[in-house]
């Protein structure tokens, strides 16, 4: 039912009786739906003043609701790598990657600027975890590991490995090192995973 309310107001705000009488179940059902769309801020509430009396109380989809409608991005991406690809090759679609991984890492610098190698680490992990990347840090003798369960690309990594170099120049920027990615997503693997020699 919720889908279905979400649904109709996609298309128009409405209230609770129009959803009722649209979706077939009671007022009171209805509510219970829409408090906890709203606790997912999926829905918003809008006052309409008509006249005399109490305004009468519309629902609306949020922004945040977009996300729950089917999207094409991995497609329209993949297609337009191809096509860079076959227009200006390999090198122009590697320059490109390259570029948004500085894009990405350059609001972060200024939160690993003059920290120790594991202090720029911990920041990361906390970065790629506001990404929900599901990252992890281990640390060994002889260099850490850094370990990510969700690929932000994967959809467009299994087709263009070279995505891959986002991520890559991104930990690069915050690390001043070139770290070693040793396992990927894009592979098969259930995890990415870097190699970060100690200092």
């Amino acid at each position: 039912s919720r889908r279905e309310i979400l649904k109709i107001l996609k298309k128009e705000r409405a209230t609770v009786d129009d959803l009722s009488s649209q979706i077939g179940i009671s007022p009171t059902a209805i509510r219970q739906h829409l408090t906890i769309l709203e606790g997912e801020n999926l829905v918003k509430r809008e006052r309409l003043k008509e006249g005399i009396g109490r305004p009468k109380v519309l629902y609306a989809t949020t922004e945040k609701a977009e996300n729950f409608f089917p999207k094409y991005y991995s497609w329209l991406t993949t297609r337009m790598i191809k096509e860079i690809i076959q227009q200006d090759g390999e090198e122009k679609i590697a320059g490109i990657f390259n570029n948004i991984g500085d894009y990405f890492s350059h609001p972060y610098k200024e939160r690993v600027q003059g920290k120790a190698l594991e202090e720029k680490l911990t920041q990361i992990i906390e970065i790629l975890n506001e990404w929900g990347s599901f990252a992890s840090l281990e640390k060994t003798q002889t260099h850490y590991l850094l370990t990510t369960y969700n690929c932000s690309f994967y959809d467009v990594a299994v087709k263009y490995r070279q995505v891959c170099s986002i991520h890559t120049r991104f930990l690069e920027n915050l690390l001043n090192q070139t770290p070693r990615l040793i396992s990927c997503m894009a592979d098969g693997n259930d995890y990415c995973e870097y190699i970060i020699p100690l200092e």
